[in-house]
């Protein structure tokens, strides 16, 4: 039971939401726009729906001042669900009174009269031990045990929010090994696709430089060690997975990742039969179409729309495609600071996963890296930095939210991964001023 795995105050304050919702026959379900949140929506979706709630999913942007109030606006009277962000932005909507936020965010207290349950308030490390599928994920369990079916969408979640690198941890784990009894995990390679030449093709995490996106030198590297391209992932034999393994390593390290980076070739998979997907497909396919703007695909497939998989699983090649396109494109134009690297993005969506890419497998980890998308009106801003630097004093939501604050502009997130939205035309005082913020706290 849920009230055996968490706090007393952190259950009741789930209950005091779980009742709110149910007390409304329409909801508006907001979640951030990507894989964390729209795995959150999913869970959202499914435990209304089973109540016989009627339900709108949207999907949120914009994290300013401006961008997030308009959103919430635009159906006032309609009781709304807030997941995967929120927290923070609870100051730019602090009369609305109908809304409860489910985040793990850092975030500064106001006085907002909605119900805003961040994870961080009752000891739980949103970096590493919750996300917004979490939080999602616990709400469903508030309103009916019964949903706890809805675990692989938490996990999908998880995964996608980089929380399961070296293993589950802290509620995540207490979740999992609960409430997923029936799972069956397998320690494997953490890769996807249905051969071992589409899954290196294709592979985005981990990045393999020169073999990810170039399937003729995939296919010569894998003759070169005596392995089939064609072998399907789910039947190579234990001997051939260690060859494989040890090619892969020695790749990384010839491209001088660190520890942390060579640990996430393998991982602890779960197969979910049901579904029909390994944890890290679920994960990446989910993402992936949030992240070319097809958020509402998965979420139909995964309500019951089955007509939805071929497109849903063409938008996920798509996507990885494109981001390893990108990520070669960007890896030859980095600009370096004293403190900080960073670069222009070719898509705003692509931002955070391609920081995300060159950060934990092709440039050195002894600076964080920002990636810039200028707008038409304003500019997104994504970081992303190696957990070494984190011990070193590095937070990265404190130096988001600071320099943005200091050009006119709003930012914030998690000490490992934030963002940022600033006035188009201010990109170079905004770098100028993180390479000092990240200078004066790695110092």
């Amino acid at each position: 039971m849920l009230k055996d795995i968490i706090s007393p105050e952190f259950y009741n304050v789930l209950k005091e939401g779980s009742k709110k919702i149910l007390e409304n026959e329409n909801v508006r379900l907001l979640v951030h726009n990507d894989g964390d949140g729209a795995s959150s929506g999913i869970i959202l979706c499914n435990a209304l729906k089973r109540r016989g709630i009627e339900f709108d999913l949207s999907f949120i942007k914009s994290l300013d001042s401006d961008g997030f109030r308009r959103r919430v606006q635009e159906s006032p009277d309609i009781f709304t669900v807030i997941a995967d962000a929120g927290s923070d932005q609870a100051q730019f909507i602090p009369e609305f009174d109908n809304i409860v936020i489910l985040d793990h965010h850092f975030y500064k207290k106001s006085e907002f009269k909605g119900l805003n349950i961040n994870a961080r308030d009752y000891g739980v490390d949103g970096t590493r031990e919750a996300c917004g599928a979490t939080m999602s994920f616990l709400m469903a369990l508030a309103i009916d045990e019964k949903n706890s079916d809805l675990l692989p969408f938490m996990i999908a979640g998880l995964i996608a929010d980089k929380q399961d690198i070296g293993g589950f941890k802290g509620l995540n784990a207490t979740i999992v090994e609960h409430y997923g009894k029936s799972l069956v995990e397998k320690h494997s390679l953490n890769l996807e696709g249905e051969n071992i030449g589409d899954a290196l093709t294709f592979s985005i995490d981990p990045f393999i430089y020169n073999l990810s996106g170039k399937p003729e030198n995939v296919k010569a590297a894998l003759d070169n060690i005596g392995l089939d391209p064609s072998t399907p992932l789910n039947s190579i034999t234990d001997p051939d997975s260690k060859k494989l393994f040890e090619f892969l390593a020695l790749r990384l390290l010839q491209q001088g990742v660190s520890s942390e980076s060579i640990k996430y070739l393998e991982a602890d998979m779960i197969y979910f039969r049901e579904l029909g997907f390994s944890s890290k497909e679920l994960s990446t396919i989910i993402d992936g179409n949030s992240k070319i703007g097809e958020n509402g695909i998965p979420a139909g497939y995964f309500l019951g729309e089955k007509s939805l998989q071929e497109a849903m699983i063409n938008n996920w090649k798509i996507y990885k495609s494109k981001l390893i396109e990108y990520t070669y494109r960007v890896f030859k134009e980095i600009f370096e600071e004293e403190n900080v690297r960073y670069f222009y993005a070719p898509e705003q969506e692509m931002t955070g996963a391609i920081s995300g890419i060159l950060t934990l497998y092709v440039l050195k980890q002894d600076k964080p890296l920002v990636g810039i998308n200028v707008g038409d009106n304003d500019t997104k801003i994504s970081s992303r930095a190696a957990r070494p630097l984190l011990n070193r004093g590095l937070n990265l939501s404190i130096v988001m939210k600071e320099a943005a604050s200091q050009v006119g502009g709003s930012g914030g997130g998690h000490d490992i991964a934030a963002g940022a939205i600033i006035p188009r035309g201010k990109e170079k005082q905004f770098i100028e001023i993180v390479n000092n913020i990240i200078g004066g706290q790695l110092r």
